[in-house]
């Protein structure tokens, strides 16, 4: 029997990335992933944490136990953020069997999981690098997740905002060089991958600590220059980063990278961003995303809001609701404040009370529905230029996405499906409702 593994991330799409980069090294190992029901039937089980907030924290230990209650003579190893920044009250969880933190990983869990399995693990390999690759050369993720793959360019932040644990985590910024990145690229469009994500912790800070600097912009042209049948999407990208440079790249490599930004807003109060100690204001922020509007009319724009930071008042939260409600932003990912122990913001006076916090999110995720409705039923009618993914939805349908991030049940009538995965190709928009949005391939 070939041994068998089982990775389960939590958080953001720079675990996700993690996380695929440490499956390629299992599969190196000669593991496979385990089949079927997600949570059972593996001999390796890895549990990649997150922890941004005190509710992910908890998530994590919840999935430990039924992890455990699921495979008990699997070993069972948890790694992440949360492993990271406190690894004793990890290993204190009789779930566990190892803790492994984020630099250590790449090279530990595989010599643990051969340990385990009986499989030859190769000490005297090339050491790993900050990155946990040698070159930028990870091995290769399952061939059945290549459609859309996520790609670490960045790790670690040096901002400072003031409710935020991630960069005594991380650390500061540490950028991938770009020749790696543009090496690993090539070999991801050579298997067949048709949307790579580039992701960080503070993505848009790319470059500036290489020796000689560079700058996301400069990657973003070599890697939309390179041949093949690819797009490119950037993930969550400060406002302060969101340079003229950037905005020309996003409209000048004719649709190479994706129209589609993430940037975090967090309030549209400038007092609750200066006690967040966030490095712009309101205006900046709006100025930002009415450039990128009128640069491409069919963006996709989404923000990042924190309901009930330490001192938030009515007035400071109607702030919020009111820049959004005339703003561009087409979809929202809204968190309530999480106190986070050695954290400025963990001291702050003024918590706000749970009802306030729940009553303003509830506002605030109305409001992003809103939002994302009128978007996606402005392009009813209209032809968009889809990635047809590996998943067929519950209905039968074929997901797709389209290059400015809407989810899309794609209709192919009798047209055999297979064909079309991992393509792409024009869908034309024919329904838009809250809970979904159709197309057919024009």
């Amino acid at each position: 029997m070939v041994p068998t593994y089982r990775i389960l991330t939590l958080g953001c799409k720079l675990n996700q990335s993690e996380s695929g980069a440490l499956e390629g090294r299992l599969r190196a190992l000669g593991m496979e992933r385990a089949a079927g029901d997600p949570m059972t039937g593996a001999d390796v089980v890895i549990l990649n944490t997150c922890t941004v907030t005190h509710n992910a924290d908890r998530e994590a230990r919840q999935i430990a136990r039924r992890l455990r209650r699921a495979n008990p003579r699997a070993l069972l190893i948890a790694t992440g953020c949360y492993a990271e920044r406190d690894a004793a009250a990890v290993a204190a969880l009789p779930e566990i069997d190892h803790v492994v933190g984020l630099r250590e990983g790449p090279a530990r869990i595989p010599a643990l999981a051969a340990a385990a399995t009986g499989l030859r693990y190769d000490a005297t390999a090339p050491p790993l690098g900050r990155f946990g690759t040698t070159g930028g050369c990870d091995p290769l993720p399952d061939p059945g997740d290549r459609t859309r793959v996520y790609l670490k360019i960045q790790d670690g932040c040096d901002l400072r905002c003031s409710y935020c644990i991630i960069p005594s985590v991380r650390g500061g910024s540490r950028s991938v060089p770009p020749e790696s990145l543009l090496g690993t690229l090539r070999r991801l469009i050579a298997i067949g991958s048709r949307e790579i994500v580039l992701t960080g912790v503070n993505t848009g800070g790319y470059g500036s600590d290489l020796v000689p600097p560079t700058s996301l912009a400069a990657l973003l042209r070599r890697a939309a220059a390179l041949p093949g049948d690819f797009r490119i999407r950037l993930n969550s990208l400060e406002p302060r980063t969101v340079t003229p440079d950037i905005v020309r790249c996003l409209t000048e490599t004719g649709g190479r990278i994706a129209p589609h930004l993430q940037i975090p807003l967090q309030s549209g109060s400038d007092r609750v961003l200066a006690r967040m100690r966030r490095p712009y204001r309101a205006r900046d922020y709006v100025r930002v995303v009415e450039t990128l509007r009128r640069a491409l009319p069919s963006i996709g724009l989404g923000a990042d809001l924190i309901v009930g930071f330490p001192g938030e008042t009515d007035e400071e939260a109607g702030a919020t609701v009111d820049l959004v409600a005339s703003s561009p932003l087409n979809y929202l990912h809204v968190f309530s404040y999480s106190p986070r122990p050695g954290t400025p913001a963990d001291r702050l006076p003024g918590r706000v009370p749970g009802a306030s916090v729940k009553e303003r999110g509830a506002r605030l995720r109305d409001l992003g529905a809103r939002l994302s409705l009128g978007f996606r039923r402005s392009f009813l009618g209209r032809t968009l230029p889809v990635l047809a993914l590996r998943a067929i939805r519950p209905d039968g349908r074929l997901r797709a996405l389209s290059d400015n991030f809407i989810d899309l049940g794609l209709d192919c009538g009798d047209r055999p499906v297979a064909p079309l995965m991992n393509t792409f190709l024009p869908a034309r928009v024919t329904a838009a409702a809250d809970d979904e949005t159709l197309a057919v391939p024009a």
